[in-house]
């Protein structure tokens, strides 16, 4: 019985290696593919565009002036500021089969005089933020006080590149 105990016991030894080694082996290729992974993850880049609008405090005024007699009152709401923008640089929101209650929109507080808007585009790749201010120099000109006009004063595009064409 000795001999058969030992026979029994050397060949499992003799089969625990060549499990060991493909072990090892398929642990090492997880980490290859892992890395693969993570390095076509870290080249899909942003492209950011940013574009500063200029405010001239003259036509500021008149736009308040014009507000004030009733005209285009949608200035005095930053959100639809923030879409008439939007439209005028986004291709994508420019049509008019997109109701701007549709539009995906969040919005990041400032303080009183400040918001930013983010807006998604249906497809997921680009990212558009529109920062619209309340000057506090219009202030003498509004009427009543609370209704100062919103102006865009920055947009930014931010387009993912995805390199195999999926998300």
């Amino acid at each position: 019985m000795n001999a058969q105990n030992i026979t029994t016991q050397s060949v499992a030894r003799h089969k625990m290696l060549p499990m060991a080694l493909s072990i090892a082996g398929n642990l090492f290729l997880w980490t290859i593919g892992f890395a693969t992974m993570s390095l076509a993850r870290a080249e899909n880049k942003q492209q950011h565009l940013v574009q500063e609008f200029q405010i001239d405090r003259s036509r500021g005024e008149n736009l308040q002036r014009w507000v004030n007699s009733g005209h285009d009152t949608w200035c005095r709401n930053g959100k639809l500021v923030a879409q008439a923008t939007l439209r005028r640089i986004a291709p994508e929101f420019a049509g008019a089969e997109l109701e701007p209650v549709s539009l995906p929109t969040e919005a990041k507080q400032l303080g009183v005089y400040k918001v930013i808007y983010t807006y998604h585009s249906l497809d997921g790749r680009t990212t558009y933020r529109i920062t619209v201010v309340r000057f506090p120099r219009f202030l003498h000109s509004a009427c009543p006080k609370s209704a100062i006009v919103w102006l865009p004063v920055r947009s930014e595009k931010i387009t993912q590149e995805f390199n195999d064409g999926n998300f």
